[in-house]
């Protein structure tokens, strides 16, 4: 299954966790969109767990997802404010190449590193058949409006097995059980019987 008609996907994270958290169970979904996850930084700014083992978390949640479709890709940086703006596209832009689509996170992130690339999106796809998808974090802000709202029941309880090798953020209350299950609630959708999802907001599509 594809996603979409998507061959190749650019997934951009500012942290280890924050493509895991939010995308893993839509990337388990389809194997037949290849992923690529650009690992922008070690971790935040103030953020005590920032070093190389969380990169090493990274990998360990890939391998025990048993994901096929996903190549990733670290930066040497290990803060996100260690490049500007302008200097940060331009990195990313090296990764663009045959990429039908880029998932980051949205403008309504009370993280401010999370803003800032969502920030990055207009650039990075002007005049470019590229879609632009932003990606619902446990800092997102109620105003934000998702559009997308992909079926995870099938690949949840991989993907929470898999997020538990995060184990420097599992004192994190968003690492809680009950947290993980409202996460991936939405209230509209189990009216339908869809009780487990991901969130998107579709800002521009190719298809």
């Amino acid at each position: 299954m594809k996603l979409f008609n998507f061959n190749k996907v650019l997934c951009l994270s500012p942290h280890p966790d924050d493509v895991e958290y939010s995308m893993l169970g839509t990337i388990i979904k389809h194997p037949n969109t290849h992923f690529e996850l650009l690992q922008l930084a070690q971790g935040g700014d103030c953020d005590p767990t920032t070093n190389l083992s969380r990169l090493d978390e990274v990998r360990s949640v890939w391998e025990k997802s048993k994901c096929k479709n996903i190549n990733i890709n670290f930066t040497k940086h290990k803060f996100i404010k260690e490049l500007t703006e302008d200097k940060w596209i331009n990195k990313i832009e090296n990764y663009l190449e045959n990429i039908d689509a880029i998932f980051l996170p949205n403008e309504c992130d009370s993280h401010f590193e999370h803003r800032f690339i969502s920030g990055f999106g207009p650039a990075l796809i002007r005049n470019k058949n590229i879609s632009l998808i932003q990606y619902y974090t446990p800092s997102t802000q109620d105003e934000w409006n998702p559009n997308l709202y992909i079926d995870v029941k099938n690949t949840y309880n991989l993907k929470i097995n898999a997020l538990n090798e995060f184990k420097s953020q599992n004192h994190r209350y968003y690492f809680r059980k009950d947290v993980l299950k409202a996460f991936h609630s939405d209230f509209q959708c189990s009216k339908k019987g869809v009780h487990y999802v991901e969130k998107y907001k579709i800002l521009n599509l190719f298809n």
